[in-house]
């Protein structure tokens, strides 16, 4: 019974064994190659050993430079709309200024305006476009960066790039207006939540001139001042928070792209692809919520402006110069709701191109890179002989 047992095992592996022996790769002798019907898929892996998230690195090549040529005419829409918007913005503080003023100094005889009120005007507006030029200058920066980025990733991203010196030189100018805005918005936060004291200190002392009893601000003490500020503090904190991680997630793809393309080595690029792509989808939410506000505050403006037209000569005859005014301001609102929603629109197709870049520029970079492997591959053995039994356990033990 023992003998027939033992005739019966021989014969018939176990499952255990017939399952394991099935994940053992097919393998042939030195010499003799795979004909074309039976070669092997190529691993959908990389040298990391993690699944490869695109289709091939070819794909991610098309990809990348479809990606880098629309960021590219994105971007210089982008240019071409905010010079124009800083020159109308410029000419509006400044005309629209002087207007506003006049308009007051005809209401009220008690109110003068000031003899140098035109330099103020002035300044503001050189000082609008002066922030501008500086916008458009980060902005012509990045898309340089990316337009050498991808003209050296779609070609010879095994080689150092040819312009790696003028990378670097972008990077490090990058690098410090992105560290700028990180430490600029919580600075501007700081600074905002300090004024709120100051700005209701100031509305109690110009209500009070115009004849209001300082009884009706009792309850606006030190307790509301404090409880105004510690408000303000809390809700734009969040924001603070978001941009910080947001341009330090930029950072840090930047620096990884440019290191690579410098020749050194570095981490894996897609992780911090990865990364930015995801907070470029939450910038894509933010921005879609804020062109819809701005749709329906639009509309609201149309419709108020449209009745306030149609009653300007009667405005105008209560208070001598409203209309003129009404003409000036009603034009700049909407304009300036059109301006902000091209600007919000812009906005979302560069973070769809962007967020495009990034993915498709980390896989191809990241192609064929790793570590050196720490001992030589494992090498199955030829399964030639009826004698030679794969040990099928080996990779368990």
């Amino acid at each position: 019974m023992n003998s027939h047992a033992r005739q019966s095992r021989a014969s018939h592996p176990p499952t255990r064994v017939l399952r394991a022996c099935q994940t053992v790769p097919m393998t042939r002798p030195p010499g003799d190659s795979w004909p074309s019907h039976e070669s092997p898929a190529p691993p959908g892996a990389d040298a990391w050993g993690r699944p490869t998230l695109g289709p091939g690195p070819e794909a991610d090549r098309l990809a990348l430079m479809r990606a880098a040529a629309r960021l590219n005419t994105w971007l210089s829409v982008l240019l071409v709309v905010l010079v124009l918007g800083a020159l109308a913005s410029a000419l509006a503080i400044f005309l629209g200024g002087r207007a506003g003023l006049n308009l007051l100094g005809t209401l009220s005889s008690d109110v003068r305006v000031p003899a140098y009120t035109d330099e103020l005007l002035g300044l503001a507006a050189l000082l609008t476009l002066a922030w501008a030029a500086l916008y458009v200058g980060v902005v012509n920066w990045a898309r340089e960066l990316l337009r050498r980025l991808a003209a050296w990733a779609t070609t010879a991203p095994d080689a150092p790039a040819p312009d790696a010196v003028r990378a670097e030189q972008l990077r490090r100018t990058l690098s410090g207006w992105l560290t700028f805005g990180q430490w600029g918005t919580a600075a501007t936060v700081v600074f905002s939540v300090a004024l709120v004291p100051v700005s209701l200190a100031l509305t109690r002392r110009l209500t009070e001139q115009f004849g209001a009893d300082s009884s009706d601000f009792s309850g606006f003490g030190p307790g509301f001042e404090a409880l105004q500020t510690a408000s303000s503090l809390v809700s734009a904190l969040p924001g603070v928070v978001i941009v910080w991680l947001i341009l330090g997630a930029i950072k840090r793809f930047m620096n990884l792209a440019v290191q690579r393309a410098r020749g050194l080595a570095t981490a894996p690029v897609t992780p911090a692809a990865t990364v930015v792509g995801n907070w470029f989808v939450l910038c894509m939410v933010l921005v879609g919520l804020g062109l819809l506000n701005l749709l329906l505050v639009g509309a609201w403006m149309v419709i108020l402006g449209a009745v306030g037209w149609s009653q300007l000569d009667s405005l105008d005859a209560s208070v001598p110069g409203l209309s003129g005014l009404l003409t000036w301001i009603i034009p700049l609102v909407v304009g300036s709701l059109v301006f902000a929603a091209l600007i919000y629109g812009l906005y979302f197709v560069l973070l769809v191109l962007s967020r495009s870049y990034a993915l498709s520029l980390g896989r191809l970079l990241d192609q064929g890179q790793g570590p050196a492997p720490l001992g030589p591959p494992a090498t199955a053995r030829p399964t030639g002989s009826a004698g030679d039994t794969p040990n099928v356990y080996r990779g368990y033990q």
